[in-house]
This record gives C-alpha cells, sequence and structure tokens, in this order.
C-alpha cells in the first residue's frame, strides 16, 4: 500500500501546466482529486464546483474564498455561461470491502496529510468517502460529456438513459473484466469510453493499454462502432467531432 499511496499523491499535472481554468468541477474532494485546487484556484481566479455537503470545508482548507465556491446538488441542472451541467447522485467504490478491509472514520481522518493535502487538519477524506457527484456536461455546441465514477453505474444509466453523449469519462474499477466496461459503454450510448483513475493500473502494474484492447475486441464482435481509449497519462489531448475523405 506504500508503493499505492505514492502514486495516488502525485499530482500528474504541475500548475504551470494550465493555460486557464475559469471551472474546476470536483466528483469528490479526496486529496488525489482536489490537491491542486488551490493552488489553480489562486492563478486563475475561477469557479470551483463541489458538493454542497463539502463546500465550506474545501474553502477553509484551501482558503479559497467562498464567494468562488459554487456548491452543486444531485439532481439539478445548472446553467452557466459555457455550458449546462446535469448532476446525478453517486458512490464511491467500496474496493477496501472486496479486500476485506476498510477505514473507519478515525482512520480517514488520519490520513487529512496524504496526497499532497495542506498540513491542517480537516475533514476531506471521509467526506470524500461519502459525497460524489456524477454529472452530464453539454457544451454550446451541443457536445455532450457524461461523466461517472464509483459503484453504482447502472443508476446513472438509467439517469442519463435519453441524453446519449458523445463521450463517456468512466471509473475503470480493477474487478471489471474488459466485457463489463464494454458493456458499460454500450448502455450509456456512448461513442467513446476514455477511463478514470488510471493511476488504479500504474499502482498495481497492470497494461492498461492491453486491457483496453480486450475492450475494444468485445465491442467489434458486438457489431458496436462504439470504442474505448487509453490516452497517455499527463499528456493533453483535443476531442473534436469530423469528417475526413478516406
Amino acid at each position: 500500500m506504500a508503493g499505492e499511496g505514492k502514486v495516488y499523491g502525485s499530482s500528474g499535472f504541475s500548475v504551470e501546466e494550465f493555460t486557464g481554468a475559469d471551472y474546476i468541477i470536483l466528483n469528490h474532494v479526496h486529496g488525489d482529486h482536489c490537491n491542486l485546487v488551490g493552488q489553480l484556484w489562486e492563478r486563475f481566479r475561477g469557479r470551483v464546483l463541489v458538493h454542497g455537503a463539502c463546500a465550506l470545508e474545501l474553502a477553509k482548507t484551501f482558503q479559497i474564498p467562498c464567494q468562488a465556491i459554487y456548491p452543486l446538488y444531485p439532481g439539478n441542472s445548472y446553467y452557466f455561461e459555457d455550458f449546462t451541467l446535469d448532476v446525478y447522485p453517486s458512490a464511491h467504490d467500496t474496493r477496501g470491502f472486496r479486500e476485506g478491509r476498510f477505514n473507519r472514520p478515525a482512520d480517514e481522518q488520519k490520513a487529512y496529510r496524504m496526497m499532497g493535502m495542506p498540513d491542517v487538519p480537516n475533514e476531506l477524506m471521509p467526506m470524500g468517502s461519502m459525497y460524489n457527484l456524477n454529472f452530464l456536461l453539454t457544451t454550446q455546441n451541443n457536445f455532450r460529456i457524461d461523466f461517472t465514477a464509483g459503484k453504482d453505474f447502472d443508476m446513472h444509466a438509467r439517469h442519463v438513459a435519453e441524453k446519449h453523449p458523445n463521450l463517456l469519462l468512466r471509473h475503470r474499477i480493477r474487478s471489471y473484466p474488459p466485457e463489463e466496461y464494454a458493456r458499460q459503454l454500450e448502455a450509456i450510448g456512448a461513442q467513446f469510453i476514455l477511463p478514470l483513475h488510471q493511476n488504479n493500473a500504474r499502482a498495481s502494474d497492470e497494461d492498461l493499454n492491453l486491457y483496453f484492447q480486450k475492450v475494444n475486441a468485445v465491442l467489434a464482435s458486438r457489431g458496436s462502432t462504439a470504442r474505448a481509449f487509453n490516452p497517455e497519462p499527463y499528456k493533453w489531448f483535443k476531442v473534436y467531432t469530423g469528417i475526413a475523405a478516406e
């Protein structure tokens, strides 16, 4: 677990590599998801979108002005200038339970110094385990990006059954065989699926490219035109639709 903690604690991108952050959307507030939020806000002064139950604790931990924090609540739609955000309930994965281990609240409190977090007492680790969000982001040109993490996938698939997103960002839980990951892409009806938490594979030395090849083989065998893509970690990519001659 020590090696895994080191992988999860790495920030990947540095703040200097960002050219803007008008909005920072946090699905939950564990340190490996929010450890750069304070630095990003100081540099770009954008809006920080986070579960309402965690909003004040996040502001206090990173000393972000409360006026810059925008609380989100499941079941609501938010109409921002650049996009619409539909927010849905979510639940953090319980891998520890499957592996016969779990953290009690006192254990989570001890972990507040982990993962590049400020060295101040805070409740973000247990809050990150309890309060999670899924969301569908629709751009001004109607490009739809669905974000779903953790467990209870089929509940989320029912929420977005008629939305037909272009792109699915989905937590690749370690216990999923390629057939299950392919099923989830087909259930959402997106054109592409990209993994969340690539560090799951890095922490266990798994070949995620091989895994995605197997996912695509499953999709092809079912006659699906949807595909899975494993982007190189910590590299920027452009996502777009277009028409090209063969």
